[in-house]
């Protein structure tokens, strides 16, 4: 049974599932406190962080570079009591490292950080430029890269906390230009970082904007001394983690009709709407034999698990049991547990699970139903001010508005170090709260 991490009023988040919550002895968990959050966050509007030891919340500082759905990338520096955490300071994103001993500012970082080391490596991303094309970035600084489809002096940045040695590990033309035609799509960017449990490689999505108005990703890797980049595959992909140091489980598809289109010389000299009419077409066609059971599932749709070699493999993680996307994170003792979460279904509930891929069992742990609220339009603000008018059309207005406010609350499960707990956020009642799940018992 789950139980609520703190005693305290409030609206507490941590974020994503693939960062380790708690620090290496367990008694502390880096959290994200807000009052609002019937909105995507606006300019001016900063979120409390810090940390819950006892049930109590110790407020560390507060932070203008946060989202709800992957927080202010707040984690911990390897086995230390040191809390990192991205901020904005003037006209640049950078990131900032507290003592949770002392509870004070240790340094001031040059540069964000999404993933980092346990020996001091942080990798960032110009959250500006994610903000603008409608990822998960940060709202307050305009994006100077905006006039470039795929910019040479942008991409992953790599930067050491204790010496501020720092270079770019792979620029996003490098990555657009890499076993792809570079001019097949527009506004092109880098996100979800995520290293492999060795720390040698990085796994992340290249996606971009497409004349049809839809978007493609590639799920792809490199070392983090920027060797052997590589594409394992391309299509419609989402949430993912390594299943070990060599393979990565994904939820997508691959190799679909609407992709064969994309893919084609005709595609290339079509006009747009031609192209916004042949893919509508594609997909009323595909939805007709294709019904979705829930709102999430599709068969056409897949755990899929690809090998990180230069000619990758594709496997199925768990063949007709698994049908629906969700946000997996698997175990750090025990790579064979996953434990994941489901998108809401056509009541509401979310459904957080563990799933074993040597026996191909699934264990749900609980039910979580959304609540109801939605942003009111009127008082968005500033909030997503340096967005695209393009995605705000294609994602529509008010969706964009639910998604990125924290009245939108995916359950996000990460583990602790042990294997023993995991924590996710849930807003089944009523406020935005971080919860615990002892399963200790099962794995």
């Amino acid at each position: 049974m789950e139980i609520d991490s703190t005693d305290e009023m409030g609206n507490f988040f941590f974020g994503f599932h693939d960062l380790i919550p708690w620090n290496s002895n367990g008694n502390r968990l880096a959290t994200l406190r807000i009052a609002d959050i019937s909105t995507p966050p606006k300019t001016h509007v900063f979120c409390d962080f810090g940390f819950i030891e006892n049930r109590k919340f110790i407020k560390l500082g507060e932070t203008y570079a946060y989202n709800f759905p992957q927080g202010a990338r707040q984690q911990w520096v390897g086995n230390s009591n040191f809390l990192i955490i991205n901020d904005k300071f003037e006209d640049k994103w950078i990131s900032k490292v507290y003592d949770t001993d002392s509870l004070r500012q240790t340094s001031l970082l040059q540069y964000p950080a999404h993933v980092i080391t346990d020996d001091g490596w942080a990798f960032g991303l110009n959250y500006s430029r994610l903000f603008r094309v409608g990822g998960y970035g940060y709202t307050g600084l305009r994006d100077i890269t905006a006039s470039h489809h795929a910019p040479s002096t942008d991409g992953i940045i790599k930067h050491n906390i204790y010496t501020g040695e720092s270079h770019l590990l792979v620029s996003i033309h490098t990555v657009a230009s890499f076993e792809a035609n570079l001019n097949a799509g527009k506004h092109h960017y880098i996100t979800h970082l995520v290293l492999n449990p060795n720390q040698d490689r990085i796994a992340f999505l290249h996606r971009c904007k497409l004349s049809d108005g839809g978007e493609t990703t590639r799920l792809m890797t490199i070392g983090c001394d920027g060797s052997n980049l590589r594409c394992l595959s391309s299509g419609f992909l989402s949430h993912f983690d390594w299943k070990n140091n060599y393979q990565i489980a994904i939820w997508g598809r691959v190799g679909t009709n609407i992709e064969a289109i994309r893919n084609s010389i005709f595609y290339r000299i079509m006009p747009t709407k031609l192209l916004f009419f042949i893919k509508y077409m594609v997909k009323s066609l595909i939805s007709n034999y294709y019904p979705r059971k829930t709102l999430s599932s599709n068969s056409l749709f897949n755990w899929l698990v690809f090998s990180d070699e230069d000619s990758p493999t594709c496997s199925l993680l768990a063949d007709g049991i698994l049908s629906e996307d969700g946000h997996p994170s698997f175990c750090p003792t025990n790579r064979d547990w996953m434990i994941c979460d489901t998108y809401p279904n056509t009541e509401g509930i979310r459904t957080l699970y563990l799933f074993q891929y040597s026996t191909q069992r699934k264990i749900d742990l609980g039910y979580y139903k959304m609540i109801s609220n939605k942003p009111d339009l009127a008082s968005l603000g500033d909030s997503l001010e340096n967005v695209e008018a393009s995605v705000i059309k294609s994602f529509k207005l008010d969706n964009l508005a639910f998604t990125r406010s924290g009245l939108h609350c995916d359950l996000h499960p990460r583990w602790n170090r042990n294997g023993t707990t995991v924590s996710f956020d849930s807003i089944h009642e009523g406020v935005r709260r971080i919860y615990e799940y002892n399963v200790g018992s099962i794995v």
